[in-house]
């Protein structure tokens, strides 16, 4: 089995690991698979990128390609892990398997789905990604209420701009 270093998931900590592997060694084949755009950006804009009027791509600060050339790295975008063999220290995507020497978790958080019934059930948003933030500040144009899940950082940020934005 080659040597080679695989990273799941892009976000601050998956790219943070990255950076200080390169810096450790150069030579190492090292890919990053993430199942979104691979975009390099930091979280906690989210909570207040509405009322900046920022959309998700003016949150990004790089590219996956930028990222992938500053890393000396492979970056698997869009790409779900199906199973991991550890054994045979493989993971299988929808389209390939990936072979790695060490295999790194940075997976992050998902955010905990309500068990909603009813008609509005299918229309409910999470934001905890770019992607996330992309769909549902394209749902509020002409909207005039918004009901807000979750008294977390982003929710309570984002009921707070909504109201700071009705006021205008």
């Amino acid at each position: 089995m080659p040597d080679s270093i695989v990273i799941l998931g892009s976000g601050l900590a998956g790219y943070t690991v990255a950076r200080e592997f390169r810096k450790l060694d150069k030579q190492t084949p090292l890919t990053v698979v993430t199942a979104d755009d691979g975009s390099f950006y930091s979280k906690p804009m989210l909570s207040n990128a509405l009322a900046a009027g920022k959309t998700a791509q003016a949150l990004a600060m790089k590219t996956a390609a930028a990222m992938a050339e500053e890393l000396a790295a492979a970056i698997l975008t869009q790409a779900r892990v199906l199973s991991v063999d550890v054994a045979a220290h493989r993971l299988r995507l929808a389209d390939r398997e990936v072979e790695y020497s060490k295999l790194v978790l940075a997976l992050g958080a998902d955010p905990i789905r309500l068990p909603l019934s009813g008609d509005g059930a299918g229309e409910v948003l999470s934001v905890n990604d770019l992607a996330g933030y992309a769909r549902f500040r394209g749902q509020l144009e002409g909207r005039r209420r918004v009901a807000i899940l979750g008294a977390g950082l982003i929710g309570c940020e984002f009921a707070n701009d909504r109201l700071r934005i009705r006021q205008r």
